[in-house]
């Protein structure tokens, strides 16, 4: 079932793997680099059936990720659709991540003589990281040109070649933050119930809709739960999020759950061995697969590292597909290994130290290039 050919979220594809969107750092003013460029070849040439991209910024109100790859006017189309054709080219699918990152940016590229600003729904002060992130509450204005600008770099990844994009809801990112009662305090249309609360995240998949027509993939990733102390999204509120989703015509979901503000050893990346908790979100994406079942497409990230695991989670529950992130830095030819009769587990030993500013690769090839 793990190497079926099948279509995923209206998108065919030679396996049930996906490389989820993994923050690479190899975006040079915004414009992606050789290097990137390799690495999707070396995710293409593994055997991973879809490759969503790192996050890329879609709009030129807040300021850039360091090394961030942007989608924010036309000028980066043609950059783009080179790296989508060399994924074609090496036999896989390749899926744009888009962003509005909101409060949770951490080391901000600001181009010379550009006002950005940091913004939440409601300016609520948390800690990011070491740091005490400040923020300005949006105006209804502003959204709408948020809402506005996601619209536009959908259908900019659609003109690129992109097999279609995906719009990130989780990880204490903006619609994120908006879908928390603990970061959205707002009184208005965007604030209150969970209905409000959503309004954000279901007008922007509306407006990218309208943008790229009625038959190209949209997908979402979407936390279960927040997993924080208080005043956070349930999964049950989750689910409701999920059930609005896929009546708005989005094409599958990526489960995943937590952000930066989440309980010790509860957020979105987590070490296995210390959690005991291998494949983390689950449980709750089968669920929420189950009782959506025939109306879209549920997968989940989070703590798989072994076909074995992956295989029996897909024959004993409705999920349409598992992503990984941290065992394609280690190994980016695992899919290809595994179907091959290779069984050995993903190496990756999730210490996270993989993940920085620029140039994102696992610790161990590092040192191994250094060595060699």
């Amino acid at each position: 079932m793990l190497f079926d050919t099948c279509r995923i979220g209206r998108i065919e594809t030679n396996c049930r793997i996906i490389r989820s969107a993994t923050f690479e750092g190899m975006g040079r003013y915004g414009v992606p680099t050789e290097n990137l460029t390799k690495m999707y070849e070396k995710l293409a040439d593994g055997g991973a059936g879809i490759i969503i991209t790192g996050m890329m910024a879609t709009n030129k109100m807040e300021p850039r990720q360091h090394c961030q790859i942007r989608i924010d006017d036309d000028q980066c189309i043609e950059p783009l659709a080179k790296v989508v054709s060399h994924v074609h080219d090496h036999g896989s699918k390749v899926v744009a991540q888009l962003v509005v990152m909101g409060s949770a940016i951490l080391l901000p590229e600001v181009p010379e003589g550009e006002h950005r600003i940091i913004f939440s729904p409601s300016g609520v002060t948390e800690k990011v990281a070491k740091w005490t992130q400040e923020s300005q509450a949006l105006t209804v204005s502003q959204i709408h040109e948020l809402t506005s600008a996601v619209a536009l770099a959908a259908e900019r990844a659609q003109k690129a070649g992109f097999d279609g994009v995906q719009f990130h809801g989780a990880h204490g990112y903006l619609a994120s933050k908006f879908l928390s009662p603990h970061f959205n305090t707002r009184t208005d249309e965007y604030g209150g119930s969970l209905e409000n609360r959503a309004r954000f995240l279901l007008e922007t998949i509306a407006a990218m809709r309208k943008a790229v027509g009625p038959d190209y993939p949209i997908w979402v990733k979407l936390n279960c739960a927040d997993f924080m102390e208080d005043g956070s999204l349930t999964f049950e509120e989750s689910k409701q999020v999920m059930a609005w989703l896929a009546d708005a015509g989005v094409d599958a979901i990526e489960v995943s759950g937590g952000n930066t503000s989440s309980l010790p050893r509860k957020g979105p990346i987590r070490a296995i061995k210390r959690t005991k908790e291998p494949m983390y979100f689950k449980n709750y994406a089968a669920e929420a697969a189950a009782s959506l079942k025939g109306k879209i497409d549920i997968g989940v990230v989070g703590g798989f590292r072994s076909a074995e695991e992956m295989e029996q989670a897909l024959e004993e529950t409705d999920l349409a597909f598992i992503s990984m992130s941290r065992p394609f830095l280690r190994q980016p030819d695992l899919p290809k290994r595994w179907r091959e009769g290779d069984t050995e587990p993903s190496l990756c030993i999730s210490c996270s130290r993989c993940f920085g500013a620029e140039n994102v690769d696992c610790i161990f090839n590092k040192r191994e290039k250094q060595e060699g």
